[in-house]
């Protein structure tokens, strides 16, 4: 079985793709045989095999081979993925999601698995990315914003994710500008939830770069040894 980590994120575009492309690339560096999961995708759809936009930014930032890339569902309404599946008459089934997660985990040294929105989302009415994270038994790393709000939205991530008893490998900041209020946010993050920052990516329009040099920014050996 090869090891594996779940993305969320405190909110919505907070960068969990971009993240889980820096990772990928950091893993392909490293010569492991990395999958990247995104198993629902809603909105903005592509045509061709990656029919996911964010599984084509992991591709473009990271290399990976796209036949290293996985998505269960792909719904064309952007909006959560209970709605959307709704709109196509249809529903996200969890044990798909599951079985190809085994699959994957028997498969790959790696394998990353990128949630839909925040914890709290619904893939069906009944069942959220939370329970997904727990019944999988991986590892969660926290994607946050670094600026103003970023100490509510993360501790409320972390309260939710013990709550369930997930193991919280740490939490990532990006976007980060610096600056006092930045700065502080990190040490209080820290200190409020006994978590470690394990990384602070600067706000970049070069992802591409970010993606390449994704080990001066933030500590890989804390996040793949967990």
């Amino acid at each position: 079985m090869g090891k594996s980590i779940f993305i969320t994120g405190t909110d919505t575009d907070v960068g969990k793709t971009v993240i889980t492309a820096c990772l990928a690339a950091a893993l392909l560096r490293k010569g492991m045989k990395v999958a990247v999961y995104k198993p629902v995708q809603c909105g903005s759809l592509l045509k061709g095999k990656v029919k996911s936009p964010d599984l084509a930014l992991v591709k473009k930032l990271s290399g990976i081979s796209e036949n290293n890339l996985f998505n269960d569902y792909s719904f064309k309404f952007a909006s959560s993925p209970h709605l959307a599946a709704e709109l196509e008459h249809k529903k996200v089934d969890v044990d798909v999601i599951k079985n190809q997660y085994n699959k994957l985990s028997k498969k790959f040294d790696y394998v990353l698995i990128e949630g839909a929105g925040g914890l709290l989302v619904p893939l069906t009415r009944e069942y959220t990315v939370m329970d997904l994270i727990k019944e999988l038994e991986v590892p969660a790393l926290v994607i946050a914003r670094a600026g103003l709000g970023t100490i509510n939205h993360t501790s409320l991530t972390i309260s939710a994710l013990k709550s369930k008893k997930i193991k919280i490998i740490g939490i990532i900041m990006n976007y980060f500008k610096g600056g006092k209020i930045e700065e502080d946010n990190k040490k209080i993050i820290g200190h409020l939830n006994g978590i470690p920052i394990v990384g602070s990516v600067p706000f970049s329009k070069n992802l591409k770069k970010i993606a390449g040099n994704f080990e001066e920014y933030v500590d890989l050996q804390k996040i793949f040894s967990s």
